[in-house]
């Protein structure tokens, strides 16, 4: 009989975030497309390099093209991040179309943390989802922007301009709720609390909450 083995099957999350198991049966998790940001900031260099041509100054189309090759660059590396989730371990590292690149260490889970960082003037919030280990550093995982009244945001685009290049997801039904408790999970984009859930148990450690009363603004239009 023929060989009938099958690629592993990839789950898209609320939060576009992809998991998958590798051969050994571990959860892969794979950020989301960085293709709106680096549109965002591709499209607007080169119209201005083209303006610049127009105007016969080729030294500031240059520059513009520098530039956008260098934040392309980092977007790019940034959304090739995945996390390789053991037993009770995490494991940084990148991939890009398919293939995996040097890991980072492993990393002992302690505990999921929820962080909440509530804007000024009641603007809106950013939800945070870490890993912590048990030398107390933590893996950022997913990061949503939430705009109150408008919308939510996966935080791929940064906090700059860029902050609302990033993929809409289900909007925060209590985006300004400051409780650091298990209250603040209901709170959240189901896109956060899919993640952090399905990192709990894939991992068997606890939640923990955060909320920061004063946190910086994203600068998106």
């Amino acid at each position: 009989m023929g060989d009938h083995s099958q690629e592993p099957a990839t789950t898209w999350l609320l939060s576009l975030y992809r998991t998958e198991r590798d051969a050994s049966g571990r959860l892969l998790i794979s950020v989301a497309s960085p293709l709106a940001p680096i549109l965002g900031c591709a499209v607007p260099a080169a119209f201005g390099a083209l303006v610049t041509l127009v105007f016969r100054a080729a030294g500031a189309s240059v520059l513009l093209v520098i530039f956008a090759v260098l934040v392309i660059a980092v977007l790019a590396y940034n959304g090739s991040r995945i996390w390789i989730c053991g037993a009770g371990t995490i494991q940084p590292s990148h991939a890009f179309w398919g293939a995996r690149l040097r890991s980072g260490a492993t990393h002992t889970a302690r505990s999921v943390v929820l962080r909440r960082e509530l804007w000024r003037a009641d603007a809106g919030s950013t939800d945070t989802v870490f890993v912590a280990d048990d030398a107390s550093r933590r893996l950022k995982i997913l990061s949503i922007h939430n705009w109150v009244g408008r919308e939510s945001r996966v935080a791929n685009g940064g906090m700059g301009s860029l902050a609302r290049s990033g993929p809409v997801v289900v909007s925060a039904p209590s985006p300004l709720r400051p409780w650091a408790n298990e209250t603040l999970m209901p709170a959240v984009s189901e896109a956060v609390s899919e993640l952090a859930e399905i990192l709990q148990q894939e991992l068997a450690v606890p939640v923990v909450y955060e909320c920061e009363q004063i946190g910086a603004k994203p600068r998106g239009r």
